[in-house]
């Protein structure tokens, strides 16, 4: 059984990118996260959100290095550097990226995890 600690973050990250895909559910293109233009709010909502993923990921990956290469079939090292990157540069992030990761990496996340505490805990 998983330790309460990593299920916790699990769903945590679950919240995470439920809160981005209800902000960002009405976007199409990329431009839209950052229009109107003097307005940052939902771009900085999402990257805090984006933040916080990367650190539950890394911390389950200390904690269960397995876990995310052997068990989910994702590797965790991209996250963990987009999470890095937003901290320590976030004024250079590309709102396209951002997009590109809204639109193609979390669904997948999602869904792996969702599967994952499915056949664990159900």
């Amino acid at each position: 059984m998983l330790d309460f600690v990593i299920l916790d973050r699990l769903q945590r990250i679950q919240e995470s990118i439920k809160l981005i895909e209800d902000r960002t559910n009405y976007i199409e293109i990329a431009k839209e996260l950052v229009i109107p233009e003097d307005d940052a709010m939902l771009i900085d909502s999402i990257a805090l959100r984006l933040q916080v993923i990367g650190e539950h990921v890394k911390k389950i990956d200390s904690l269960d290095p397995n876990l995310f290469p052997e068990k989910l079939q994702i590797d965790p090292d991209p996250i963990i550097r987009f999470r890095d990157f937003i901290s320590h540069h976030y004024e250079k992030t590309d709102y396209e990226i951002i997009f590109d990761i809204i639109k193609n990496k979390l669904p997948y996340l999602s869904e792996k995890i969702k599967f994952f505490l499915k056949d664990n805990f159900v």
